[in-house]
């Protein structure tokens, strides 16, 4: 039995291939199917089964476009919706998924980071466990934080629940599977909802963890929920598409790319074509002809008109953009947390057009978008050749303004109000957090200049984007950016 990580850089998020004498099983695909298929194909196998430890709510899976290829089943204690080849089974307490000479998978279920979240078992025909598969459930020294639960209509209920559930899933359950086998976790510790400490890697065995993860250190489920939950992050608002939208599927790699395919390079141009079904399940293979393939080719979104009715992100470099910017534009860095940041300020549904500088980004920028599931929102894609300069950042003296800013500047901090509170850098700060910024930027005044800063300098060019998109011309927006370096705590 061979097992393949495949790690999606982009949310640190991991997925696996186990495969034995030419079978192979997926766990969590990630959006992009074109690495599993590539590895099925050097390697001579077929895929037979999917199997998903949890509905996502911190990625866009590409389970669905994976299944239309290959006819594999789809496995889950969520239920996946689809039409075609292949079988969905809905997955619980022991249930066994058969592969290879003898060797099978068995699901447990362990509620806790989601309601549906199972562990899987790789055992092979001497029952040796080859491998322990836990999602977001149990990381390497920590755990994953619970996800909000859509569909939990009870209000007594809260992430303590689900946080005390998730310690009975690991003490009770996880606990008990063989000690020495390997543990292959979901996330890494970058992954938004990952609370690993220290930690560097997403493998690790039940002894390890044990004896120095803080997740077997509490006592009981209070205190583990009490631990887990001190530091609770924001939840970004692509969350609640992504737990809408998984069990359902998304669209073709293809189609997410094709806004982009005047920018890609020919590196990448390839994976414009539709891929198309080849792999037989349980007799009978699946294969489109070339008319059906054409009709299926993705064509270049339309692009959409700049105006003030448009959501215009514009990836350009904080200083490119100050020097002039249009008037609807939100300045979302290409270098930077990109994913996370478009995820937290554009809703679910809400349609929005990108603007970038270098064609060397669209890529990194396409993965970004489809990855958090937003390809279907995006309009367009434009490249900036000047002529949309609308508003000009004025220069701002740091050290006038560190010297002497009271009752001179409205100070905007948008940091989360804990990070606020521990390292104050201007007393009389308002902290609005950037992600809940545009639905309360009327709570800022607007009799003097504003400065918007963070910690780092990414997320103050969005938040002053945001109030100058809104105020426009009734006051002038500053972003401090990498200037908060010169300004110590107060």
């Amino acid at each position: 039995m061979h097992i393949q990580r495949f790690h999606d850089e982009t949310l640190d998020q991991y997925s696996y291939l186990i495969s034995e004498k030419g079978e192979a099983i997926a766990v969590d695909p990630s959006r992009r199917p074109g690495a599993y298929l590539e590895y099925l194909k050097d390697n001579k196998l077929r895929l037979t089964a999917i199997v998903m430890t949890h509905s996502p709510g911190t990625f866009a899976s590409g389970w669905a476009e994976l299944r239309r290829i290959t006819g594999a089943d789809i496995y889950g204690a969520a239920t996946y919706r689809f039409h075609g080849e292949g079988r969905y089974v809905k997955a619980g307490r022991a249930t066994m998924i058969p592969f290879g000479d003898g060797s099978h998978l068995q699901t447990q279920k362990t509620p806790g980071f989601t309601a549906d979240s199972l562990s899987i078992l790789a055992i092979d025909k001497d029952r040796k466990v080859h491998g322990i598969f836990t999602g977001g459930t149990l990381l390497h020294l920590g755990a994953g934080y619970p996800l909000p639960r859509l569909d939990d209509l009870n209000p007594l209920h809260g992430s303590k629940d689900y946080a005390k559930e998730q310690y009975n899933s690991i003490h009770k359950i996880i606990a008990g599977f063989a000690p020495r086998a390997t543990v292959f976790a979901g996330f890494g510790e970058d992954n938004h909802f990952s609370k690993m400490g220290n930690a560097t890697h997403e493998r690790f065995n039940l002894t390890e963890a044990k004896a120095e993860s803080p997740v077997f250190q509490q006592p009981d489920a209070k205190r583990f929920a009490d631990w887990l939950l001190e530091d609770y992050p924001f939840v970004p608002a692509y969350v609640k598409g992504c737990l809408e939208q998984n069990c359902e599927g998304y669209p073709d790699w293809a189609t997410a790319l094709a806004p982009f395919r005047d920018f890609l390079t020919e590196e990448h141009r390839g994976e414009l074509q539709p891929h198309q079904p080849v792999v037989a399940t349980r007799g009978g293979a699946v294969i489109l002809t070339e008319a059906e393939a054409a009709s299926e080719s993705p064509s270049p979104a339309p692009v959409m008109p700049l105006g003030e009715n448009v959501l215009l992100i514009d990836t350009r470099r904080a200083a490119d953009f100050h020097a002039g910017h249009a008037r609807n534009a939100i300045n979302i860095q290409a270098d930077g947390p990109f994913a996370l940041w478009l995820g937290s300020v554009v809703r679910p549904g809400e349609d929005f057009h990108l603007l970038i500088d270098r064609k060397e980004s669209a890529y990194p920028l396409a993965q970004a978008i489809a990855k958090i599931g937003y390809d279907r929102q995006l309009r367009g894609v434009t490249q900036w050749t000047g002529g949309l300069v609308e508003i000009e950042q004025p220069p701002l003296d740091v050290k006038r303004l560190k010297d002497d800013y009271v009752g001179k500047y409205t100070i905007v901090d948008v940091r989360p109000a804990p990070a606020a509170a521990e390292d104050t850098r201007f007393y009389g700060a308002i902290n609005l957090p950037l992600w809940q910024l545009r639905d309360r930027w009327q709570e800022i005044p607007r009799d003097r200049p504003i400065v918007v800063h963070c910690g780092d300098g990414y997320a103050s060019a969005i938040g002053a984007s945001i109030l100058r998109k809104h105020l426009g011309q009734d006051v002038i927006v500053h972003d401090l950016g990498h200037g908060i370096r010169k300004i110590k705590a107060a």
